[in-house]
């Protein structure tokens, strides 16, 4: 945004990429923690400063993190390895997988799969 470029390059592609998937995945996991946080909370008052301690909502934080790492890395390292041909250009803003895909010289359907999968 900064600069008078208008492009991206594959590289910078591929890293808003897993950082936007990466982000989206440990939210939805972050709402998963709030959600036992509100459980405990509600279904066992008495225990809850016993159960909800520090060192617990560190690891539960923690985890939300390493899992989505560990959930998009895969997907973005199979789709960093393929060989791209032909003009990459993309007429669009935000370097989606699906787009990477299409550019693309080779059979992409199991990567396709992994991330309906995941």
């Amino acid at each position: 945004l900064l600069t008078e470029r208008k492009t991206i390059s594959l590289p910078g592609c591929f890293l808003q990429m897993l950082f936007f998937y990466c982000l989206g995945t440990c939210t939805l996991f972050h709402m998963a923690v709030m959600s036992l946080d509100r459980y405990v909370a509600i279904c066992h008052p008495l225990h809850y400063t016993a159960i909800m301690n520090n060192r617990f909502c560190l690891q539960l934080i923690l985890s939300c993190w390493a899992v989505s790492f560990l959930l998009m890395f895969p997907p973005t390292i199979m789709t960093v390895q393929l060989p791209f041909c032909g003009p990459n250009v993309m007429n669009h803003f935000y370097c989606d997988t699906s787009l990477l895909l299409q550019l693309s010289c080779t059979d992409t359907g199991f990567i396709e799969e992994l991330m309906f999968i995941i």
